[in-house]
């Protein structure tokens, strides 16, 4: 995939607030993008959010910096975040050049789409779920998960 296919896709994905999948540095990432741009060494530099069970050295995820010279294999899935991590700076100061970045904040801007992905699903009591057919003894039924567009499942996520 070419460079400007790229950040054309990092920067529809940020505008959409989708997920990303790409390999980096041999490993398979699934990242919330928030900013794409030029850091200040002059390299192109993706800023995002990486979901939690993606790292070996930090398997509860957070904020990462990825060159693009370093990813492959992107996919924007359809599967969207819901905004704006905690620690989130807009202008941060070590990328001089911004191409995108998140806009407004979900109270400004409705997530469209199906669902949202979330590290950690809310359980919703079985006597108030409209899935639950009012059965209190039935046990929860487990959350669907993010499907991407080949249909590939993103793995569940641990129980916290």
């Amino acid at each position: 995939m070419e460079a400007a296919e790229l950040r054309e896709q990092l920067c529809g994905a940020i505008r959409r607030r989708s997920l990303v999948m790409f390999e980096y540095g041999d490993l398979i990432r699934v990242v919330e993008p928030h900013r794409f741009g030029v850091n200040s060494a002059g390299h192109e530099m993706l800023s995002g959010w990486l979901r939690a069970g993606y790292s070996r050295s930090d398997p509860a995820g957070g904020w990462r910096n990825y060159l693009l010279h370093e990813v492959s294999a992107l996919q924007v899935l359809d599967a969207p975040f819901a905004g704006a991590r905690p620690g989130y700076a807009a202008h941060d100061p070590r990328m001089p050049q911004v191409y995108c970045e998140l806009g407004p904040t979900v109270e400004e801007m409705p997530v469209e789409g199906p669902f949202i992905v979330q590290d950690h699903p809310a359980s919703t009591p079985a006597s108030t779920s409209p899935m639950s057919g009012g059965d209190r003894d039935a046990p929860p039924r487990p959350t669907e998960a993010a499907r991407t567009r080949d249909g590939e499942i993103d793995p569940p996520q641990a129980a916290g």
